[in-house]
């Protein structure tokens, strides 16, 4: 007897959801008890059943780290930019340069 991983999908367009596990000797008889247990009511449209012995975790904790800075996706990574660039232009411009007039209202930041 193996325990086999079952996955409910709601409607047609809405993702596969775990929903619980079974026992049973093949895919087969899985998939009967997998039914009776968790589609007696027609709760769903799709069902799956996978072995739990093919589910694979990731050990390697560096794997799911990001390589590269992707802060920018996120809104938090926004909160000060105004302040920022006005110390990198005070940083880099040229002593003698003036500030230019913002052309439109609120074009100033």
């Amino acid at each position: 007897m193996q325990v086999w991983e079952v996955f409910q999908q709601k409607g047609h367009t809405d993702a596969y959801a775990h929903v619980g596990s079974v026992l049973a000797p093949d895919p087969l008889m899985a998939m009967s008890y997998a039914k009776e247990c968790f589609f007696r009511r027609k709760e769903g449209m799709g069902l799956w059943v996978v072995r739990r012995a093919d589910v694979h975790q990731s050990t390697d904790h560096g794997l799911l780290e990001q390589v590269t800075d992707k802060s920018y996706r996120y809104p938090e990574a926004y909160r000060g930019v105004v302040a920022k660039r006005e110390l990198a232009r005070a940083k880099f411009a040229p002593a003698s340069a003036p500030r230019r007039a913002a052309a439109v209202a609120g074009d100033d930041f």
